[in-house]
């Protein structure tokens, strides 16, 4: 009994870091525009794998905006799609990028789920009507709005801007019912010694 308890302990664990390592990450982000509203300006989405060599994804939906989307957007790298539908980007390529002219309303609202391995990173930024200038953070140096840095603990989230609204997703339901269960093994094994 002794050895199938370990076993069974040993499996649970392993499958706890598979998921962990493969687990999806998600935020919503609603950002008050409300100070450009009617101005012209950008909205650029990356995805970049800094030093990691592993794969990962952001996956970019329930895009909500008073804004005005202009034109075709411009998409360097692996990345598919254009908003108001879902946008991928992928970190198969150094720089993959979604960059997208707009007027800007008082309002936008948008989901970003992340999966992958820790290093990649997801950044959200907004530009002025010259497409240099940042606008709506406090990060002068890089313009970020918003980051999500995938991690070996899951996703830090650094949010640069007071005008962004950032929710991240609760720790999925299977996760704490996997912990739970290891617990339960755990203590089930000191009640038969």
């Amino acid at each position: 009994m002794k050895l199938l308890t370990i076993k069974l302990l040993v499996v649970a664990a392993l499958l706890f870091a598979a998921s962990s390592a493969f687990a999806s990450y998600g935020v919503d982000l609603n950002v008050d525009t409300s100070s450009l509203n009617g101005q012209s300006g950008y909205l650029e989405l990356q995805l970049n794998p800094g030093l990691s060599l592993g794969s990962a994804s952001a996956q970019v939906s329930n895009f909500a905006s008073d804004a005005t989307l202009v034109g075709a957007p411009v998409l360097t790298g692996d990345v598919n799609g254009a908003l108001p539908a879902a946008v991928s980007l992928n970190n198969t390529l150094a720089w993959n990028d979604y960059f997208q002219q707009v007027t800007f309303g008082n309002v936008l609202n948008l989901r970003v789920d992340l999966s992958g391995a820790a290093g990649n990173s997801f950044a959200l930024s907004f530009y002025g009507a010259n497409g240099t200038t940042p606008v709506l953070t406090n990060d002068a140096v890089n313009g970020f709005a918003t980051t999500i840095d995938l991690n070996d603990s899951g996703a830090a989230l650094n949010n640069l801007s007071s005008q962004v609204a950032a929710a991240p997703t609760p720790i999925p339901a299977a996760a704490w019912l996997l912990g739970s269960g290891i617990m339960g093994l755990a203590g089930l094994k000191r009640r038969k010694q």
